[in-house]
């Protein structure tokens, strides 16, 4: 069983190679919607080559920095294939309003996952302050999450939902779910979840508007709604988006 309070929101796209100028432009797009929604979601510290540095003291030249963190291989070497990563925190503390977006973006290499990813998650082993994880901000910082790295598919949930994790499936149980635009018109919003449209055409279904509670049974229950009506979106080929429209 899982225990850990940590709340998160994760993000995934396949195969897309984008350079460190464009990913530093979509993160920037990121970070800037993400301070309007609370305090705690700014003040971002980098992870430069090891080493903590102000984010805010990045933004001129934050491509370099993503460049430098490039994928590399066991003997060093960089290996773009699989991306660039970018990982900031909002304190060098781990405490209640602790969060952390970390990203790893640019990836083209072919599998049968999805191969990017942006995450948002709260700290480590820490109850979150319930400010940063209410359905408004975490819908808010998912919608900024996705819709700034233009990601296929992103789910919001609590760390101990993963114990109802089904290791065989690309989709997972969760509180939020989001669709890009693409792929939203096979799902069918199940009666008891939360739906709503993106303005870009993407659709976002949830469990409820209150901070889900996996000891919650109402909670749980339109979950698994939420996971059977994405039945058509995962039965397509993994990864979905591998094939430009």
């Amino acid at each position: 069983m899982i225990y850990a309070p940590e709340y998160k929101i994760y993000a995934s796209w396949g195969p897309r190679a984008e350079p460190p100028e464009v990913i530093a432009v979509r993160y920037l797009a990121c970070t800037d919607r993400l301070k309007q929604i609370h305090p705690a979601y700014d003040n971002w510290i980098f992870n430069l080559k090891g080493k903590p540095k102000k984010f805010a003291a990045l933004r001129e030249t934050l491509a370099a920095a993503i460049a430098a963190n490039v994928v590399r291989g066991d003997a060093g070497d960089p290996t773009p294939i699989y991306g660039y990563r970018a990982n900031v925190l909002n304190s060098m503390k781990n405490d209640p309003s602790s969060l952390a977006l970390r990203v790893n973006a640019g990836a083209w290499v072919t599998s049968g996952y999805f191969c990017n990813s942006a995450m948002i998650k709260t700290g480590d082993n820490v109850v979150p302050d319930p400010a940063i994880i209410a359905y408004p901000a975490f819908k808010a910082a998912l919608l900024a999450l996705v819709e700034s790295f233009d990601a296929t598919y992103c789910s919001a949930y609590p760390q101990q939902i993963m114990d109802f994790w089904d290791p065989a499936r690309h989709l997972r149980i969760g509180w939020m779910s989001y669709v890009a635009p693409r792929f939203a018109p096979l799902i069918t919003p199940p009666p008891a979840a939360i739906h709503e449209r993106t303005a870009k055409g993407g659709l976002l279904l949830s469990a409820t508007q209150d901070t889900f509670r996996v000891d919650n049974p109402a909670h749980l229950a339109v979950a698994q709604d939420i996971l059977k009506a994405l039945a058509p979106f995962e039965a397509l080929p993994w990864p979905p988006d591998a094939m430009p429209e």
